[in-house]
């Protein structure tokens, strides 16, 4: 019998998290950028960029799962484009659109 608490990865995991990686560094890129150096409002920019990129891999992971799994992801997808839209009507109000009078 097994009594392992945490079972073993499957096999395929390597090739998956090396996907994943893969996926992180191209959606994600953190080189060059110091969060201790930005400004309010380019932390806000940054916020977007990052909320966006999760949000674009977390909806195109779901085409690959089923049912259950995929209702999950997509809840997921909704909270982060509730977050992003948060985020950027923040970023509206700190640079209100001049409408001509």
């Amino acid at each position: 019998m097994n009594n392992k608490a945490v079972p073993d990865p499957p096999l395929s995991s390597a090739k998956a998290r090396a996907a994943f990686n893969r996926a992180i560094d191209h959606y994600l890129p953190t080189q060059g950028v110091h969060l201790e150096d930005l400004s309010f409002e380019d932390a806000l920019l940054y916020t977007a960029s990052l909320l966006d990129s999760a949000s674009a891999t977390t909806l195109n992971c779901s085409e690959l799962l089923p049912g259950p799994e995929r209702a999950k992801i997509l809840a997921v997808w909704h909270l982060l484009e509730m977050a992003k839209t948060t985020v950027d009507r923040s970023i509206e109000c700190l640079n209100p659109v001049k409408t001509p009078a």
